[in-house]
């Protein structure tokens, strides 16, 4: 990591004549790139860091290519001699995901601007495109199909442990592949456009990661937008949108509006049926929970396309569907409102407790350097539920101690999530046998954060089977 801030700020110097005086790294996102934030002389930039120079270079000249035609992308102001680093324009933190998340007031509008400005991608942004500095292909064919079918096959089907047929998956996938093979090919295939990739900055909308895009078809791109899982889009505003992609869409290119509409659900199923191969991915394997957060959610819609669409021809992916549809906890789905805070208290020796299956991660906290009642005969068949065990670590200052650090710590992180609009935290102490101090400390701390916050809140004692 030292490295890459250390190239990263080199090349800051290099474009603003300062070194940057603070580096922030920023979240990880769905791909094995890097982003940073350098700061420095009133200014900021975002630094990238990523192996593949092949898909740098497709970013870098789709960048390019798109500002020369007037569209709002961010700049490459800095290149790194090995070509695997490089500094981007700031175009802020406020993404339009995060607006749709607070339903803020200026949506419908920015909505409606993003397609709109899709359309644009889609039909200017292949205007004088060098299809062949696309990365990892220069447009979409049957080959690109089947990976992206293949990865739901092997990212998400597999691993679910779901037992399918080959000859009847394959025969969908062949079927599903025909139709969309035979659209018109020849627009600008953004590949991930969704609102997480569409930046507000002063009431403008500014689009990002765009790095895999080619050569394709129109619809893929708006069915991505509409359908992403997360956006929880109604019907209503789904066919809104649509309806404006459309009449957008015939302003610059002839259509047939009427077989556009009628492919369309066959380009969401594909779309759906990508990103669950995505999220399995980067959810069974890779242990992110934000992406296992997603696959409820997306199986959902998918079901409710091919209900409304009465898509019999894939009947075969929608039953696979239907069948991991019963496998998910009620609350994945139907989550209480707010933040849930979840208190664990569990023996070391036995293991950590089992992480949330959509949402993952939170603090766990070793109690055994603090004394230990569980060696003082009297206490031995006790539990940090019995008021003598209670009394007797509440005398003791070490413990307090180590119970207000832990307090401060996941309070930070409670007023960082409720802001945030998150879902889910969890939060677990550890003992020898997990019957006092961990116990003890389980329950003050919700004791504790109830007195605080409004939050739902799920006490277990692991060890005492409670």
């Amino acid at each position: 990591m030292n490295q890459h801030i250390n190239t990263l700020s080199q090349l800051f110097a290099t474009v603003f004549n300062v070194k940057p005086d603070r580096v922030e790294v920023l979240p990880a996102s769905g791909s094995s790139r890097i982003y940073f934030r350098l700061y420095g002389s009133g200014t900021s930039s975002i630094g990238v860091f990523n192996n593949d120079v092949d898909e740098n270079r497709a970013f870098i000249y789709l960048s390019k290519h798109f500002a020369n035609n007037k569209m709002n992308v961010p700049e490459v102001v800095a290149i790194s001699s090995c070509e695997k680093y490089y500094l981007q324009t700031d175009l802020g933190s406020v993404s339009l995901f995060d607006l749709i998340s607070k339903s803020d007031p200026s949506l419908d509008g920015l909505l409606e601007q993003a397609v709109r400005q899709l359309v644009q991608f889609q039909v200017k942004g292949a205007d004088g495109l060098d299809s062949s500095k696309c990365f990892p292909i220069p447009s979409f064919d049957r080959r690109s199909v089947m990976w992206d079918l293949n990865y739901f096959k092997y990212n998400f089907l597999k691993p679910s442990g779901i037992f399918f047929s080959e000859v009847k998956l394959e025969d969908e996938f062949n079927r599903l592949a025909d139709i969309l093979l035979a659209e018109d090919l020849n627009f600008f295939h953004y590949r991930d456009f969704q609102s997480r990739n569409i930046m507000v900055k002063d009431s403008q909308l500014f689009f990002i990661d765009f790095q895999g895009g080619r050569l394709g078809p129109c619809l893929y791109d708006v069915a991505s937008f509409l359908y992403q899982a997360k956006a929880g889009f109604s019907p209503e505003l789904r066919a809104k949108l649509f309806n404006v992609y459309i009449n957008e869409l015939a302003t610059l290119r002839q259509i047939d509006a009427v077989h556009l509409r009628r492919i369309f659900p066959f380009m969401v199923m594909f779309r759906i049926v990508q990103t669950l191969g995505a999220y399995g991915f980067r959810g069974f394997f890779e242990k992110k929970a934000h992406f296992m957060q997603s696959i409820p959610n997306a199986i959902i819609n998918y079901l409710e396309l091919a209900e409304s669409f009465s898509v019999d021809e894939f009947s075969y992916i929608t039953s696979l569907l239907k069948e991991y549809r019963l496998l998910i906890p009620k609350n994945d789905v139907d989550e209480p409102d707010g933040l849930t805070i979840s208190i664990t208290s569990f023996s070391l020796k036995k293991g950590y407790p089992d992480i949330h299956p959509s949402h993952g991660g939170g603090f766990v906290f070793d109690c055994r350097f603090l004394p230990n009642p569980g060696r003082i005969d009297r206490y031995k068949s006790l539990t940090g539920l019995d008021s003598e065990v209670v009394d007797y670590l509440d005398e003791i200052e070490e413990v307090a101690v180590f119970n207000n650090r832990v307090f401060d710590i996941v309070s930070s992180a409670i007023d960082n999530y409720i802001q945030r609009d998150f879902k889910y935290l969890a939060v677990a102490f550890g003992c020898t046998g997990g019957q006092h101090r961990s116990v003890y400390c389980t329950n003050l701390l919700a004791r504790k954060l109830s007195q605080r916050y409004n939050v739902n809140m799920v006490v277990k004692h692991r060890e005492l089977k409670m």
